[in-house]
């Protein structure tokens, strides 16, 4: 057995099929055939089933997909420290944050982690909705602190804190204000949302009310300054509107049949099947 073997057969479970692993892999369709048979002949045990168009896992197979994949990922991480270790650079983390969790308590946990490690050179970017998991996809992020926008199975999360978000207007944009308002009423004043930072940007669905008019900014400190001025209304996390909450600058808003308050829990989250560097493994453990 030896770690192309692997490769191949992790491929091919994943790909669906031999010809899609040999294009991923860029090798020749036979290649790759015979190097899963020669794992399946090194232990004696059929790891796919081949009667079909496409080739299933066998139970055995099954169970041996779980041991390959975690194996090819240490494999690849202990390779990424015997680079680290060459080149005797300072390490590296990549960060995306969703702009809602500048929470005082994980700027904290930054710093202390960056105490610790002195020489650390962190490259921190922002990013909301679908842009960023896009960054962990593209391997342009090592982590990242953000809500559950899309987590799945290709992705490990641990929940780190909470966020208070609310709707939030100026007082005199709604005059019954200290009411429970109708969404109709919101419809005829613009709805100040972030914009999805993902190259492949999705309509927003989440937490807007239907036939509303939309105004689009990039982040909360543009969305407050419209929210002060009287141009619209917007969900934001209590704490960066807590100051002008209390000067009665901006009032909280109750809306019927929306989320216009709610807990929003706030994960670390990492690619699961890439190999971690050292340095993020020591992150995730100092937040998990």
């Amino acid at each position: 057995m030896n770690h192309e073997q692997l490769r191949a057969f992790v491929s091919v479970a994943q790909l669906g099929s031999f010809r899609a692993a040999a294009q991923h892999l860029n090798k020749t369709q036979p290649t790759l055939s015979a190097s899963v048979k020669s794992l399946e002949q090194h232990f004696s045990i059929t790891l796919f089933n081949r009667s079909s168009y496409r080739p299933t896992l066998t139970a055995e197979g099954e169970r041996f997909l779980v041991k390959a994949k975690s194996l090819l990922k240490q494999a690849n991480e202990l390779e990424l420290l015997g680079h680290e270790l060459a080149q005797g650079a300072d390490p590296q983390l990549a960060l995306t944050l969703s702009p809602m969790c500048y929470l005082p308590p994980l700027v904290s946990k930054i710093e202390a982690f960056s105490k610790h490690y002195s020489k650390l050179q962190l490259n921190l970017d922002s990013g909301h909705l679908s842009g960023i998991l896009e960054a962990l996809l593209k391997q342009q992020s090592d982590l990242a602190l953000a809500p559950n926008i899309g987590l799945d199975g290709r992705f490990d999360f641990v929940e780190v804190g909470k966020v208070h978000m609310i709707t939030a207007a100026a007082p005199h944009l709604f005059e019954q204000h200290e009411q429970v308002l109708k969404q109709s009423m919101l419809r005829n004043k613009p709805h100040i949302l972030l914009a999805d930072s993902g190259s492949e940007a999705r309509s927003d669905n989440i937490n807007v009310i239907a036939g509303d008019q939309r105004w689009y900014v990039n982040d909360y400190h543009l969305k407050k300054e419209l929210l002060l001025a009287g141009l619209g209304w917007a969900r934001m996390p209590e704490h960066i509107v807590q100051q002008e909450l209390e000067q009665g600058l901006l009032v909280s808003l109750k809306v019927e049949q929306f989320a216009y308050s709610s807990q929003v829990p706030i994960y670390l989250i990492k690619l699961r099947e890439r190999a971690d560097k050292e340095i993020v493994r020591a992150f995730w453990q100092q937040f998990s």
